[in-house]
């Protein structure tokens, strides 16, 4: 039964003139979505014949040689998928009238059901954004949230590993199927997530990659969250698709203001002008909004951890010798260190995942 309902999904998404709101409105009527599929069903739920002459020439141009090899490829991966006539498909994607018929996921889809917000903003974040993203995540820490993103670079993976190394739940929402992960230097980063998070998609391995897809996977960020905080974009930026997405979905949108001379602060500046988003001051003001409920003692403050080299490995103790009270290049790192520089780096991203370490602009790196 379950591979006849996930070949009714594939079916929909295969069919060329359906898409998504059509697709939605036939599971809505048919309630089951291998009764779209079935010669009687179908004969008696579709009254109108030219609706109905319509959509068979439509099924009948369906590709089932795709569908058949989309199905061994989600088995032979051990790739996970609900329906959005599953009773567990993600409640505030759902409220959405485009949400995905479908998702496929791999990971823990409980996370979903926890405080959720959407971090994005350009792949040439600068410090300043850096700086941003460590201090939102750690004021939203006591809340136990999970961050939805899109692995892309800059905003979205500094985000994934602060959000990691703060031990938060981690989302990442793939503009492409599970057959390619991009950017593919973040494979490493995907497979974590696997294990330590979740990732998931609308799109199958059928599916041509396309800049288009990438945005069109915006919304889906945009509406598993309450919330959507811009970091940083240009005025032109992908992400601010995400956020008037998340506007027209009904939910919070902020945007953290910059100088008037950044580029990379302009979309920001242009939908705070617009009143697109709140201009994001005060970190404390998202879970105020959300009415999320407040657990700390603020009257407490956090030592400060003492690092104990004892607990590192004899690499990792090596470069965070060299790292103490100084910044340095990754060249310099190596040649102190004495590394091979794909040794080096591994270590460095365990290191800065840990929170042990801060890499900044151009390679530079210094104990946090």
């Amino acid at each position: 039964m379950e591979t006849k309902t996930l070949t009714s999904y594939l079916k929909l998404l295969a069919c060329e003139g359906i898409g998504v709101l059509n697709a939605r409105k036939l599971l809505e009527q048919f309630k089951k979505a291998s009764d779209i599929f079935d010669e009687d069903v179908f004969e008696r739920t579709i009254e109108n014949q030219t609706t109905k002459s319509r959509l068979k020439n439509l099924f009948r141009s369906i590709d089932l040689n795709l569908i058949e090899s989309e199905i061994e490829f989600i088995h032979k991966n051990n790739i996970k998928w609900i329906g959005i006539l599953d009773e567990n498909y993600p409640k505030l994607l759902k409220e959405c009238a485009d949400a995905p018929i479908v998702l496929f996921y791999k990971g823990d889809l409980n996370l979903l059901n926890h405080h959720n917000i959407s971090i994005v903003g350009t792949r040439k974040m600068s410090v300043y954004g850096k700086e941003m993203i460590e201090k939102l995540i750690a004021e939203l820490k006591i809340f136990n949230p999970t961050i939805v993103s899109g692995m892309a670079y800059g905003v979205d993976v500094y985000t994934y590993k602060e959000t990691r190394k703060n031990k938060l739940g981690a989302v990442a929402v793939m503009g492409t199927s599970f057959a390619k992960y991009y950017p593919k230097v973040h494979s490493k980063f995907y497979q974590d997530l696997e294990e330590n998070g979740l990732i998931l998609t609308e799109y199958t391995a059928f599916n041509k990659l396309a800049p288009e897809l990438f945005l069109r996977r915006n919304r889906i960020i945009a509406g598993l969250s309450r919330a959507t905080v811009v970091i940083e974009s240009a005025e032109t930026g992908g992400s601010l698709s995400t956020a008037i997405f998340a506007g027209d979905y009904g939910r919070e949108v902020y945007a953290l203001p910059g100088k008037i001379t950044d580029e990379f602060s302009k979309g920001c500046l242009k939908l705070i002008q617009q009143n697109k988003a709140q201009l994001l001051y005060d970190f404390n003001q998202i879970a105020d909004d959300l009415s999320w409920n407040r657990i700390k003692n603020t009257s407490q403050k956090v030592s400060e951890p003492i690092l104990d080299l004892k607990s590192f490995s004899e690499t990792e103790q090596k470069i965070v010798k060299c790292l103490q009270n100084k910044t340095l290049h990754i060249d310099e790192i190596a040649i102190e260190t004495d590394l091979d520089m794909s040794i080096l780096n591994a270590n460095l991203m365990m290191l800065e995942l840990n929170g042990v370490i801060v890499s900044l602009q151009g390679k530079m790196f210094k104990l946090r």
